[in-house]
């Protein structure tokens, strides 16, 4: 058992049936199903929400959403909603959620060993509420933890469609079997203010590219520095790789900055950092991670 920061539940790791969907079903949220029950509502196909448990109360807590998706015609919306006397963040899962006990079981068979996570998302804050977004990879007693990556939305508002990208830290080299994505409107159930919205789209799983050593080449013409820091760092580009991206977050997995990269000197201006330890992850436009590392940012 894990105590999750989503709604404070507890997901037993148990496996589902086999199934042939991949860890990452109806990524872009385009395919949905109808439901009559309590008025109506809509859920993502391949995911799982609490609608049929709120709808009773009155509350819709995912949301089919189309006034402006990132791409395609939907995106999905998770609201946190008074159900009754409780305040219920919108929860969104590839596993069971079990609201008689209070647990997420299971997930996808999933096999391999992606690098990192990504997407877009958008969120409306209150009183400086947060959404959550979690991903796992599981070993075959489903008592192994294999990977997990974690993403946290700002405290305030973010207005328009940002992406994010975490890598998946690995704790041993074992091969999962299971995968399992959440995501909730409020990180936390015990401070979660109702209204706070969280608006997520295109999500994917990223693999090192096929060429090894390609790959390595351009990482060793790519110098990042300088290290530490205090209010700026420089990324030399100097590999084949054109057009390249960097997101840099602080070491709880929040996204601090973002940036296109292009052949040269990039100066990167941290100014408005706090000192501490802070991860970039520099891609290219396939998704391949390119490199990744760590900066020290000295105030």
């Amino acid at each position: 058992m894990k105590h999750l920061t989503t709604l404070i539940l507890l997901f037993s790791l148990s496996l589902l049936k086999a199934q042939t969907n991949p860890a990452t079903p109806n990524a872009g949220f385009e395919s949905w199903t109808h439901y009559t029950t309590g008025g109506g509502y809509d859920s993502p196909n391949n995911w799982n929400d609490l609608n049929p448990t709120t709808v009773g109360f009155g509350a819709i807590t995912c949301v089919k959403d189309s006034s402006n998706p990132h791409s395609g015609k939907y995106d999905v919306r998770l609201i946190t909603q008074l159900v009754t006397i409780i305040t219920s963040p919108g929860a969104l899962t590839t596993g069971t959620i079990n609201t008689l006990n209070y647990s997420i079981n299971g997930g996808l068979p999933y096999a391999l060993r992606p690098d990192s996570v990504i997407g877009w998302f958008k969120y409306t804050s209150v009183s400086g509420d947060n959404g959550d977004c979690e991903f796992y990879l599981f070993g075959a007693t489903h008592a192994d933890t294999i990977g997990q990556a974690f993403f946290r939305t700002p405290t305030s508002s973010v207005g328009s469609w940002t992406r994010f990208s975490l890598p998946i830290k690995y704790a041993n080299s074992n091969t999962p079997d299971t995968s399992l994505w959440i995501f909730s409107s409020s990180n936390n159930q015990a401070n979660a203010k109702v209204g706070s919205q969280i608006y997520v789209d295109d999500l994917g799983l990223v693999f090192d590219s096929a060429s090894a050593i390609k790959t390595i080449s351009n990482a060793q013409l790519i110098a990042v520095g300088p290290n530490p820091t205090r209010n700026f760092i420089s990324i030399e580009n100097k590999s084949n790789l054109k057009s390249l991206f960097l997101a840099l977050t602080d070491v709880t997995g929040r996204k601090v900055a973002e940036e296109r990269i292009t052949s040269g000197v990039n100066n990167i201006d941290l100014t408005g950092l706090s000192g501490g330890v802070y991860i970039y992850l520099i891609q290219d436009e396939q998704n391949a991670v390119i490199k990744t590392g760590k900066i020290v940012v000295q105030k």
